[in-house]
């Protein structure tokens, strides 16, 4: 199960997510990050992984795919930073 809190600050949101990206819940939240940036495309996004225990193979391909259109992330936990990290070019920067 994947729980995502959505906050939208201003021109900004913030996606903070608990539980499990992986299986079914991959794809909704990618539904739901594009139906945010289809309605909001300049609008900065941030995903904060606040207690993410899991994140499969096709989590990660959608990461990537979010790190690509420019989503910020917030990372908390060893196991999501290395992913996380995998992902981002510039690893150094992620925020904490």
């Amino acid at each position: 199960m994947l729980r995502v809190i959505t906050r939208r600050l201003g021109d900004s949101y913030r996606l903070e997510l608990h539980g499990i990206l992986g299986g079914e819940w991959v794809r909704l939240l990618e539904q739901h990050w594009r139906a945010i940036a289809a309605d909001a495309p300049s609008s900065a996004i941030t995903l904060a992984f606040t207690d993410v225990e899991f994140i499969d193979a096709d989590g990660e391909a959608l990461l990537r795919r979010m790190v690509d259109a420019g989503v910020e992330f917030v990372v908390s936990g060893c196991l999501n930073r290395y992913v996380i990290e995998k992902l981002q070019p510039n690893a150094a920067e992620t925020k904490q």
